[in-house]
């Protein structure tokens, strides 16, 4: 409870409405006042307005696709994968990220992330780690950033011009891998892809060896095995030390995902 003492105010007169308000009791601050003694205190809105805003802010400042806002560990559907062997891995990978987020308390401590991987495209990897990142955030109130590999790379390219958003002050570069260093959850889809090079290996090295040194939970997807990345050796020495290597399916269920969506679709449709 946060103290703001003050002496009582007069009420206000009757027939002012607020505008826009979608919470009565604290129209939309975050914070209510009650009377005691005669002062006036403030405290956190009882209808969860403050914890609302700040959940949405980190889901903001989480960039994740749209098309992946509302994803949870529960919501991932094992069912799609045709092949026997391929829904049982996927129950056990399930299974695998629900403990990871009952015991995030504790895992957080030790700054131990996830790579999850599968050489097929579409098996389902970055919607589980979506899914992991959207419940950090509500169950924890933890901020956490989705991102691809390339785009890391991308947007250090273009601070190189200061043309990173025209609308906002430039970053450096040093800021830019500063906010990336920092993040408390980082999730980095489809590491692997980019074309290696020694300004990558720096690149990757740099932050992964930051976040390894400051515990801080990196979560990766990839086409391949930590060994089998195309990367420099003290990159993939960090890896293997910063995230256990959780094997998906080697199926595809893009398609069959797509097909549900679209006969859902099409039952709305026809009523």
């Amino acid at each position: 409870m946060q103290a703001m003492k003050q002496k009582r105010q007069p009420s206000k007169p009757s027939g002012i409405e607020v505008i826009n308000c979608q919470c009565p009791i604290c129209k939309d601050t975050g914070w209510e006042t009650y009377i005691k003694g005669g002062y006036e205190y403030s405290r956190e809105c009882s209808n969860g307005c403050r914890t609302k805003k700040i959940k949405s802010n980190k889901l903001q400042f989480a960039e994740i696709p749209k098309e992946f806002e509302s994803l949870t560990v529960e919501s991932f559907e094992t069912d799609c994968y045709s092949q026997i062997e391929a829904r049982e891995r996927a129950e056990m990978v399930k299974t695998m990220c629900r403990n990871y987020i009952t015991e995030f308390s504790k895992i957080k401590e030790s700054g131990k992330g996830l790579y999850l991987y599968s050489k097929e495209k579409g098996s389902g990897k970055t919607r589980m780690a979506v899914s992991i990142a959207n419940e950090i955030i509500n169950r924890y109130m933890i901020s956490a950033k989705f991102t691809t590999a390339i785009r890391i790379l991308d947007e250090i390219k273009s601070t190189w011009s200061g043309n990173r958003d025209s609308d906002m002050q430039p970053l450096s570069e040093m800021q830019l891998l500063n906010e990336i260093k920092r993040v408390p959850v980082l999730v980095i889809d489809d590491i692997g892809v980019e074309k290696s090079s020694p300004w990558v290996d720096e690149k990757f090295y740099s932050i992964l060896d930051s976040r390894l040194i400051s515990k801080m939970i990196t979560i990766f997807t990839s086409n391949v095995k930590i060994e089998d990345l195309k990367l420099d050796e003290r990159v993939r020495s960090r890896i293997s030390k910063m995230a256990l290597p959780v094997q998906f399916p080697d199926e595809s269920i893009r398609n069959t995902l797509a097909r549900k969506e679209n006969n859902d679709f099409l039952r709305l449709l026809i009523g």
